[in-house]
């Protein structure tokens, strides 16, 4: 999943670099959006997923039919997104998450499983409902015409913003405190305290829900600021993202640094609200692509079999994770510079594709090969 991840961010990214080069005629910002939230993020969590909450529950592994869809609908959303077959489009994407939702929530639930995942794990169910609510809102908005658009807007803010969010903060009050300080959370029980972090959980996806209500309906500015309030306390209180981390292993601090970078680009987004789209690219690049391949690195390196690269150091992690910081900032150039807005476009596009690039070399020989002599 997570190659076909990276293959899939090609397809979203690299026909911006073609325009930005005058060999592709069309700049197709709908289909990049899709091809990269629907596509090359939706991946990562599917992976991510897979595996984690298996092993976290002591629960088998997705099976075979799971797997084929898992990898074909994200191929089909982004192929028929490219030719504007939107219904054919969501209609994939959303045969993904049904099927996603029921492996998590029957491994959740099962009398089988061993452990139970912790609190914030109550996020995955959420997110993915506010996915398929975002969805909805889109298809109502465009059937009711013009008068209705404003809810095309509130799903589009639900399903590229809202779901990933709610998959990062919620996975991340595990893997956060594991990754970054070797600190694994406890299981959810049924005491007091636990119903009570639920619930604390639940009420801050329903103030993270109200902030995209308000910046449709109210005031940008404040849904931006309530966004990036929501975000950055559940990181502190859940994620504990303010320690650095204490463990060794160069991509965990990638794994840190992408996790501020979601609240500080909603923060820079409230303060520039004519540029808001640099900073929205700051939680996309800096945040949810640099958190999923290095989280992603981070599951292919603790699981296939190599361990003990997990606290080294390999060169390809600060250059991959250097060129997203340089996409980052060249993305939000076009939006402070928009005179040369398709050269720092085609320069951010050439950016993150590189960064995939240096990444898979040092993750995909590692896929198709066992670790050899000292390697583990």
């Amino acid at each position: 999943m997570f190659p076909l991840g990276a293959l899939l961010a090609w397809a979203g990214v690299l026909h911006w670099l073609l325009h930005a080069l005058g060999l592709l005629a069309n700049y197709e910002p709908v289909f990049h959006s899709i091809a990269q939230i629907q596509g090359f993020m939706m991946c990562f969590a599917v992976g991510f997923l897979f595996t984690a909450i298996p092993r976290r529950t002591g629960t088998g592994p997705p099976a075979a039919w799971q797997m084929v869809v898992a990898v074909l609908a994200p191929v089909g959303t982004v192929i028929a997104a490219w030719f504007e077959r939107w219904i054919i489009s969501q209609v994939c994407w959303l045969a993904l998450v049904i099927v996603l939702i029921g492996f998590a929530v029957n491994r959740f639930l099962t009398a089988e499983a061993t452990r139970r995942p912790p609190n914030s794990f109550i996020w995955v169910p959420l997110s993915l409902t506010m996915g398929i609510a975002g969805s909805a809102l889109i298809a109502t908005g465009g059937i009711l015409g013009e008068g209705y658009f404003w809810l095309h807007d509130l799903g589009r803010l639900f399903l590229l913003q809202g779901m990933f969010i709610g998959l990062v903060v919620g996975v991340g009050g595990m893997v956060l405190p594991l990754i970054t300080s070797g600190d694994a959370p406890g299981d959810a029980t049924a005491t007091w305290s636990d119903h009570l972090a639920r619930a604390g959980h639940v009420a801050a996806a329903l103030v993270l829900s109200a902030s995209f209500w308000i910046e449709c309906m109210i005031s940008q500015v404040g849904g931006l600021a309530l966004r990036a309030a929501i975000v950055l306390t559940v990181l502190l209180v859940s994620g504990r993202v303010y320690r650095a981390p204490s463990t060794p292993g160069w991509h965990r601090r990638l794994v840190w640094l992408s996790a501020w970078m979601i609240p500080a680009g909603y923060t820079m987004a409230a303060l520039f609200p004519l540029q808001s789209k640099a900073g929205l690219h700051v939680v996309f690049i800096g945040g949810f692509a640099m958190m999923a391949l290095s989280v992603g690195l981070h599951v292919v390196l603790a699981h296939g079999g190599y361990a003990s690269m997990t606290t080294g150091r390999p060169w390809q992690v600060p250059v991959y994770g250097g060129l997203l910081i340089a996409a980052m900032v060249l993305r939000a150039m076009c939006d402070f510079d928009r005179s040369h807005f398709f050269i720092w476009l085609g320069a951010a596009a050439a950016a993150f594709l590189a960064a995939t690039i240096v990444w898979g070399s040092l993750v995909v020989p590692r896929l198709l090969r066992a670790p050899r002599a000292g390697e583990a």
